[in-house]
């Protein structure tokens, strides 16, 4: 481990992905939705919830970011972006949240892990 600090922006990109992936989680069951969606967007989040949770937690203890924690986080976001697309009748909040939860994932998660080839 390092006495490096990773910048404000790197922490709350990280931070933004494990809240979204919480909120991903509990957004079909509030809504209403199907249960094989909810099932598999819950589900889902929950598993990128842990490697979020773990990016922040790696980030802020060597203070570069971790690839594998970034990458799976990046992938679970791109998967939320495209999981309303297979299930029919979805409903329009469950697609959107789900889909604009990927989206910040995707996009946040994707900066942590070009952060961490480039060592910003």
């Amino acid at each position: 481990m390092t006495d490096q600090q990773p910048s404000r922006f790197i922490l709350a990109s990280a931070a933004v992905c494990v809240v979204t992936c919480a909120a991903v989680a509990v957004l079909p069951p509030l809504l209403g939705s199907s249960s094989a969606f909810t099932g598999s967007v819950s589900s889902s989040a929950v598993l990128g919830l842990v490697f979020a949770a773990r990016n922040l937690q790696l980030l802020r203890a060597a203070g570069t970011p971790s690839l594998p924690p970034a990458v799976l986080t990046t992938i679970f976001g791109g998967w939320f972006m495209f999981a309303p697309l297979l299930y029919p009748d979805v409903g329009f909040l469950p697609t959107a949240g789900t889909q604009l939860g990927g989206t910040v994932i995707a996009t946040f998660g994707l900066y942590v892990t070009v952060a961490g080839i480039t060592e910003e």
